[in-house]
């Protein structure tokens, strides 16, 4: 009799642990389940987010469409780029009018460079100065966005802008105290005074975008 004892419990202790370890398997094998349903989830919900969003239409009508059409290029580029650092929009928005004449450039309307960008690469495609020896030629873009994508890239990369880096890591928030940080982005002498004067213009007689 206790020898019967002894077997039933043993039978009943080898089936409590088949059955602890298979709940514990199934709990887990269900919660590997809904974890992956969910990362799936979330890489389908970002793909679906960048997908949906497509390159704006660049307008340059006037200068206000001109500056509204750079401020969507940064808003696609903020939302559908990842770890990208935001850099100063006054400074970029500036640049863009002074470097492109406010989009109405030859390298703007034909090479959709907004920023003048140049390339040492002739191999790349380029547009020639006139005035050029056929040393470097200007950066050709696809879309005038990858333009202003290449700027920030610059800006965010160049060894030429740390200092501009430096005030950007401390806060600055005023536009005019960065211009002076861009001495290596143009030979102009007159390139901070004329600098300036677009984002005074900027403050006072436009309407600048919102980014989001």
């Amino acid at each position: 009799m206790i020898q019967k004892i002894k077997t039933v419990f043993a039978t009943l202790v080898v089936v409590f642990i088949v059955a602890f370890s298979f709940g514990i398997w199934h709990t887990y094998k269900q919660n590997s389940i809904e974890a992956a349903e969910i990362e799936t989830q979330e890489v389908v919900d970002a793909l679906e987010k960048i997908i949906s969003v497509t390159k704006p239409d660049f307008e340059r009508e006037n200068n206000q469409t001109f500056i509204n059409s750079v401020g969507e290029c940064v808003n696609y580029i903020y939302n559908t780029t990842t770890d990208v650092i935001p850099v100063n929009f006054e400074i970029l928005l500036a640049q863009a009018a002074l470097e492109s004449g406010w989009g109405n450039s030859r390298f703007a309307l034909e090479g959709k460079n907004l920023f003048g960008v140049r390339t040492y690469d002739l191999r790349e495609p380029h547009m020639l100065p006139s005035n050029n020896p056929k040393k470097w030629g200007v950066r050709v873009y696809m879309h005038e966005c990858d333009s202003v994508q290449h700027y920030i890239d610059i800006i965010n990369n160049g060894s030429a802008y740390e200092k501009y880096r430096e005030l950007r890591d401390n806060g600055v928030s005023d536009s005019l105290k960065y211009v002076e940080t861009l001495g290596a982005y143009a030979a102009d002498k007159k390139y901070f005074p004329k600098l300036r004067s677009i984002i005074k213009k900027l403050r006072t007689e436009y309407d600048i975008p919102i980014l989001n």
